[in-house]
């Protein structure tokens, strides 16, 4: 009761109100971190490359974990369309990449498991997944950036 200043009597509202506090400022992180995850995706639906009809997008991005990383890409691709959305972020001393496809990407040769298998493979980890959806791991952040800016250049040559 000392540490919240109030009477021991008041310490069971005092709770309640601390935690429906608590609980209010995660809705509204959660909420602003949704709205953040947007705005991303929606700059980089706009540097998407544009091949046979596909929105390709590839990128390097900063998200708090992986989850978040899955959540930017599933917003691109609501954004881009048909296509394939491909992202990478550090997480402390190891990497993650994803890929998503569209169907129309998939007919067209674009497997997530076959993209993220290949990437995760130059940043000495593993990975792969179904032809829609794919995600895996690598040991050097520091590769990231020339990793996926290589294949961001095959892609639109």
């Amino acid at each position: 009761s000392g540490r919240l200043s109030c009477k021991p009597e008041e310490l069971e509202t005092r709770f309640e109100k601390l935690l429906e506090a608590q609980h209010a400022q995660e809705k509204e992180l959660r909420a602003l971190k949704q709205k953040e995850s947007a705005k991303k995706a929606g700059n980089l639906s706009e540097q998407a490359v544009e091949r046979d009809g596909l929105k390709l997008i590839v990128a390097a991005v900063e998200a708090e974990n992986p989850n978040a990383l899955r959540q930017i890409a599933v917003n691109i691709q609501q954004q881009a369309g048909e296509g394939v959305v491909v992202l990478g972020a550090a997480f402390d001393d190891k990497v993650t990449v994803l890929a998503l496809s569209s169907p129309d990407a998939v007919k067209a040769g674009f497997k997530a498991g076959d993209i993220v298998r290949d990437l995760t493979a130059q940043l000495d980890g593993r990975g792969g997944g179904k032809p829609d959806f794919a995600m895996g791991g690598g040991k050097h952040p520091d590769k990231l950036a020339a990793v996926l800016d290589t294949y961001r250049q095959s892609l639109a040559s």
